[in-house]
C-alpha cells in the first residue's frame, strides 16, 4: 500500500503591504516566528520535528540556510537538519515538495515545511571592486528585488510583467477580462476576511514600536475595495504603448511566511494528530521562459493525471495571479475551469504575492478552505520565472 503524507498543520503570518506592518521582520524572524506559532498550534513537540525545509527567493548571504537557522529560533533543536530552496515563485512549493520525498522515501516521518520572503528587506548589490581592482571611478549598486523580478535572457532583460504581455498576446486575452480577475480577487480576499475564513490559523506578528506599545499586524494589508471603473482608469505599466497589463491587476510585493507541518499516516497517528489534508500529487513543468506566465495552467492537467483525478471533480483552484493575464489565459486554455471554484478567496493581486512563500501560502489557505467549506479536492499552482509551472493537488481528510 502506498504511504501517505498527511498535513497536521497549516499557519501563515498575514501577508504584510511592501514597506507595511511587517518591514521591519527579516525574513529569518518571519520564518521563526511562524514556526513556532505552528508549533504551538499542534502542541508537537520541537523536539518531535525531524527536518525542516524552507523557500526563500532572495536570499540574503548574512543568513545562510535560514530553514536550519529559523527552525532553531523557533524551539527546534540544534540536531534537527534543514534545507533552503530556491525555485524562485514556487520555492515554498519546492520545501514541501522535498519534505514529501524524504517522509514516503521513509528518511523522516515528520518535519516542517513553507516558505518566507521579506521583499521589504532585500538588499542591493555591489558586483564590481573585489576582484577588479578598481582604485578609481564610480561603481554601482545594482536592485536585488528589481533583478529578482526581470528574466535577464529574454531579450535585452525583461521584467515579469512585460513577459505576460506575450502571454496575453499568444491567449487573446483582453484588458477587461484581466481586471475582472482583479476586482473578484479583491472582493473574494474581503468577503473571506469578513466572514472570519482566515481566522485561527493566521498568526498575528507583534512589531515592536521605538516608543510606545508594540503594534499588531494580524490581518492582510493588500485586499481592499475597488470598482471596475478604478482598475479601467489605470495606466498600463510595463508596456506603456498597447500594454494591458496595469499596477491594479497585478500582484504586488510583500513579506510574509507561511509552514506546514507534514507527517507519515503513522507518525500521525502515534501522535494523535488529526490530519487536515492529505497531499495527493504535485508536480513541476518547464515552459518557454518567455511565456513562463502559463506554467501556472499548463501544469493542472499532467498534475491532475498524477492524482488520477478529472478537473471538475476539483472543488477548488487557486491559480496565483502573479498577473490577472495569467488567471485570464487560464480561463481559455482550460475550458472547463469554472469562474466560481477559481480563487473564492483571493489570491496574488489580493492577497498579495511574497515570492519565496507564496507556494506554501496557497497550500496553506487550501488546508482551511477545504475544511471550513465541506469540500474534497483543492489545487494550488503558480507560474515560475525562467519558465515552469509548479502545483498540487490536497484532498481534504
Amino acid at each position: 500500500m502506498k504511504r501517505r503524507v498527511v498535513i497536521v498543520g497549516a499557519v501563515r503570518t498575514p501577508i504584510g503591504a511592501l514597506g507595511g506592518g511587517l518591514a521591519s521582520f527579516q525574513a529569518q524572524q518571519l520564518a521563526a516566528h511562524v514556526i513556532k506559532g505552528l508549533l504551538g498550534s499542534t502542541g508537537v513537540d520541537p523536539a518531535a520535528v525531524e527536518y525542516t525545509c524552507m523557500g526563500w527567493v532572495v536570499q540574503d548571504p548574512r543568513c545562510p540556510n535560514l530553514a536550519k537557522t529559523a527552525a532553531e529560533l523557533a524551539g527546534v533543536p540544534p540536531t534537527s537538519p534543514g534545507t533552503t530552496f530556491q525555485e524562485n515563485c514556487a520555492s515554498g512549493g519546492a520545501a514541501i515538495h522535498s519534505l514529501v520525498r524524504r517522509i514516503l522515501l521513509d528518511e523522516v516521518s515528520l518535519g516542517i515545511a513553507g516558505g518566507v520572503e521579506s521583499m521589504s528587506n532585500v538588499p542591493r548589490y555591489l558586483f564590481t571592486g573585489r576582484i577588479k581592482n578598481q582604485l578609481y571611478g564610480d561603481m554601482t549598486l545594482v536592485d536585488g528585488l528589481f533583478g529578482a523580478l526581470t528574466d535577464a535572457e529574454v531579450g535585452e532583460g525583461e521584467l515579469m510583467g512585460l513577459l505576460s504581455e506575450r502571454l496575453v498576446d499568444k491567449y487573446g486575452v483582453c484588458r477587461e477580462e484581466q481586471d475582472q480577475v482583479a476586482y473578484r480577487s479583491h472582493r473574494a480576499a474581503l468577503e473571506a476576511w469578513e466572514k472570519g475564513a482566515f481566522d485561527g490559523y493566521v498568526v498575528p506578528v507583534e512589531v515592536p514600536q521605538r516608543r510606545g506599545e508594540a503594534v499588531v499586524v494580524a490581518r492582510d494589508e493588500g485586499p481592499r475595495p475597488v470598482t471596475l471603473e478604478q482598475l479601467a482608469a489605470a495606466k498600463p505599466y510595463f508596456k506603456r504603448d498597447g500594454g494591458t497589463i496595469t499596477s491594479a491587476n497585478a500582484s504586488t510585493l510583500n513579506d510574509a511566511a507561511a509552514v506546514v507541518l507534514l507527517a507519515s499516516e503513522e507518525r500521525a497517528a502515534e501522535l494523535k494528530l488529526e490530519p487536515l489534508a492529505e497531499i495527493v500529487a504535485y508536480h513541476n513543468i518547464g515552459v518557454e521562459r518567455s511565456l513562463m506566465g502559463e506554467g501556472a495552467f499548463k501544469v493542472i492537467p499532467p498534475l491532475l493525471a498524477r492524482a488520477g483525478v478529472e478537473l471538475p471533480e476539483v472543488d477548488f483552484f487557486e491559480i496565483n495571479e502573479a498577473f490577472g493575464a495569467v488567471v485570464a489565459a487560464a480561463y481559455h486554455f482550460l475550458p472547463e475551469l469554472k469562474v466560481e471554484r477559481t480563487n473564492q478567496w483571493g489570491s496574488g493581486i489580493s492577497l498579495g504575492h511574497p515570492v519565496g512563500c507564496t507556494a506554501a501560502r496557497q497550500i496553506v489557505d487550501m488546508v482551511h478552505q477545504l475544511r471550513r467549506r465541506q469540500a474534497t479536492l483543492g489545487v494550488t499552482s503558480r507560474c515560475v520565472g525562467g519558465g515552469m509551472g509548479s502545483g498540487e493537488v490536497l484532498r481534504r481528510m
